[in-house]
């Protein structure tokens, strides 16, 4: 076998390794779970903890540029939580530190705590609860340079169910 013929097959198969890991991220990105850390939902809790659980259901690792969560109110964004770096080991799941940024704080803060009083049925509905939206998005690299992301949006009450349900959760370590 010449030299010339050894190179094109490893390039080949170096190619076609970044090729597939890069799909099984994309994949990935669409299968992994997120819920809480603490037994309830809240978006107040959210913003100020941080935390969340990530699963991966897949039997291969899966490796994430960023993931993020934006609370939009009146179709602005009153914050993003966001997650960097995150790497899942096949079938687990793992707690992760987010960082909450916000133009205006006082008025995110005040949003979330009135939409976890509504929600929790704590005080009666003032603000329209079709205002409020969760957008998540999971960033991934394509052959590691090209950016590629699975974005989800759900409106307040949906994403607050999702983060509670307990029961769809793939990774039930509780």
């Amino acid at each position: 076998m010449n030299k010339h013929t050894l190179v094109v097959i490893i390039a080949s198969v170096v190619i076609a390794i970044s090729v597939g890991f890069s799909g099984w991220n994309i994949f990935a990105s669409e299968q992994v779970d997120l819920m809480i850390t603490e037994e309830y939902f809240s978006y107040f809790g959210l913003m100020n903890s941080g935390k969340i659980s990530v699963c991966n259901p897949l039997p291969f690792y899966a490796n994430f540029n960023e993931i993020r969560i934006s609370m939009i109110f009146d179709e602005r964004s009153i914050g993003v939580l966001s997650f960097s770096e995150i790497q899942l080991e096949p079938n687990s799941e793992v707690e992760v530190q987010g960082t909450f940024t916000s133009e205006n704080f006082k008025e995110a803060q005040y949003l979330s705590l009135h939409f976890d009083s509504m929600y929790n049925d704590v005080i009666p509905t003032r603000i329209d609860q079709e205002k409020m939206n969760v957008v998540t998005e999971i960033q991934t690299n394509i052959i590691g340079v090209i950016p590629y992301s699975v974005t989800n949006q759900y409106p307040g009450l949906e994403f607050w169910n999702v983060m509670e349900d307990r029961e769809d959760y793939s990774c039930q370590s509780n």
